[in-house]
């Protein structure tokens, strides 16, 4: 037995308490997920199920029309990856390595959109996307949610690009390579824990974005994941067994990617990607 592990008893007797507050509620959501309505009406969260109610789930799955929400959902994460990587990487490359005037304060007033709630500029949002006809559109929600992360992207890939050293961009430039050949061939490459860590920063928070889709989306038809939920609530009357389960399988496939992606994430946000 090694002897620092008596040292680490001490940190894990104060983890264990903050592990059962996260954990305890993503617990009590499952277990509710598996009750019946007259189960989850007597309000007691520490009772198990009597019986294990996997019903719930295909009620859940065809009373929600979980099908086309999926689908939808995927498709929006997928536009808004695609397009985040194709903005903030070449972004992050000309803000790291190339110098122009007002280089800094261009990056400043980019990382200043961090500090601004998406709440707080809806309406100019909205007006835009309406002027444009992309309300209630697949493209309207993935520009709005493009808009809203490339901040944060930008200031992942500038600072990954800033820890590259500039002798190798300097060999490239002397070889005849132009910023675009620098970039795909030399600078892209190397940033692949950035990247992925991007990816995967922007996937999640859009599978699970509420605000913008409920604001751009109004036909059920192009409703994202999150906004079904609301389908199981009425002006009278919640099924909170459908609502739980329902929940369940919004939130399962979020942790199934983080699970597969746990080491390149780290990689991503330990590799320089928040240094800089």
């Amino acid at each position: 037995m090694s002897r620092r592990q008596p040292r680490e008893w001490p940190m894990v007797a104060l983890l264990l308490p903050v592990f059962a507050i996260i954990l305890g509620p993503f617990l009590w959501l499952v277990s509710s997920s598996l009750k019946t309505e007259a189960e989850i009406g007597r309000g007691d969260p520490f009772a198990l199920p009597k019986q294990l109610m996997w019903q719930n789930y295909a009620d859940a799955w065809n009373v929600g029309g979980f099908g086309s929400l999926i689908g939808n959902s995927l498709i929006n994460v997928a536009g808004v990856v695609v397009l985040t990587l194709i903005v903030c990487a070449p972004a992050g490359y000309a803000l790291a390595k190339i110098r122009f005037p007002g280089r800094e304060w261009t990056f400043y007033a980019f990382i200043f959109g961090l500090t601004i709630p998406i709440q707080a500029i809806i309406i100019p949002l909205y007006q835009v996307l309406f002027n444009l006809g992309l309300i209630n559109s697949m493209a309207g929600v993935v520009l709005a949610q493009v808009a809203n992360g490339v901040p944060f992207g930008l200031f992942l890939m500038r600072s990954f690009f800033l820890g590259v050293p500039n002798e190798l961009s300097e060999a490239a430039r002397i070889d005849g390579a132009n910023h675009f050949q620098i970039l795909t061939r030399v600078f892209l490459p190397l940033s692949q824990p950035a990247i992925s860590a991007l990816l995967i920063i922007s996937a999640l928070s859009t599978w699970n974005d509420f605000f913008l889709p409920l604001v751009v989306l109004i036909s059920p038809g192009n409703q994202t994941l999150p906004l079904g939920l609301v389908r199981f609530a009425s002006t009278y009357s919640t099924d909170f067994r459908l609502v739980f389960s329902g929940t369940v399988i919004t939130f399962l496939p979020v942790i199934i990617l983080y699970i597969l992606t746990q080491r390149r994430f780290t990689e991503g946000l330990t590799q320089g990607a928040l240094k800089g």
